[in-house]
């Protein structure tokens, strides 16, 4: 029986999900290849991209932070290279996602880690808290009333804690790509324990369940009749998470 792969750690979930040609020599226009064409980028290699080529690790330094063997390190780092390549040379769609990994839990104490978001206390793991008080989150339409339907690209986030309301502007909502990897950021950055949304993306739904938010379907066109309805307990959980390409247009 072969041995279970152990899960390489990396600090956080991409901020985007892929990257697209902007346009091609022939047409000066972009053209959307097939989605076999599209490469995909593990966030394991992407970590270690981020690691070496960004932060200036070595390679033992690589190895050290994401829990691995030096060899595999060296593997992982190789195959994101040819990777990242093929994507430049060729044309090719990037699509990050998948892959054999862990968050971290803020835990570690290396030199490397030491500004890790979670560390500094931005980004926390969901925790049962003391008080027992829970953070909402519900995202908004342009009257700052209804649900958004779309959640990275919603206007607006409601936040309701110990019973007050806070709407703040979804920063994500004019990016270019990867909006809802970059709201679902927001919201844990702005320490989130339960989203209520009408539907979510895969990406974004692997980053709330990584950092433990609790995801209910919204049910309701008014925010107020969901956070009415998840008081009394009858807003069901979200289970079915759709896909979708996060690019760069």
């Amino acid at each position: 029986m072969p041995r279970p792969r152990k899960c390489r750690r990396v600090c956080q979930m991409p901020r985007t999900g892929g990257f697209r040609p902007v346009f091609t020599e022939e047409t000066g226009e972009a053209v959307l290849q097939d989605e076999e064409e599209t490469i995909n980028l593990t966030v394991d290699e992407y970590e270690a991209i981020r690691l070496i080529d960004r932060e200036g690790l070595s390679q033992e330094e690589c190895s050290a932070y994401m829990q691995v063997a030096r060899t595999t390190a060296q593997l992982i780092y190789n195959s994101a290279r040819k990777k990242l390549a093929d994507a430049l040379v060729m044309g090719l769609p990037l699509r990050i996602q998948g892959g054999n990994y862990r968050i971290c839990d803020g835990s570690n104490a290396r030199r490397d880690c030491d500004g890790c978001r979670r560390r500094l206390g931005t980004c926390v793991l969901l925790k049962q808290k003391e008080d027992g008080n829970m953070r909402i989150a519900i995202p908004l339409d342009e009257n700052k009333e209804d649900v958004c339907i779309v959640l990275g690209r919603a206007p607006y986030f409601l936040f309701r804690e110990n019973g007050e309301d806070t709407i703040l502007e979804n920063p994500a909502a004019q990016s270019e790509g990867g909006a809802g990897l970059q709201a679902a950021q927001f919201l844990i950055d702005n320490g989130t324990d339960v989203l209520v949304t009408v539907r979510c993306g895969q990406n974004a739904g692997d980053v709330f369940r990584e950092a433990g938010i609790k995801i209910y379907k919204s049910a309701n066109k008014a925010a107020a009749d969901d956070l009415a309805a998840l008081e009394a307990g009858t807003l069901g959980e979200l289970t079915q998470f759709h896909g979708g390409f996060h690019g760069v247009k």
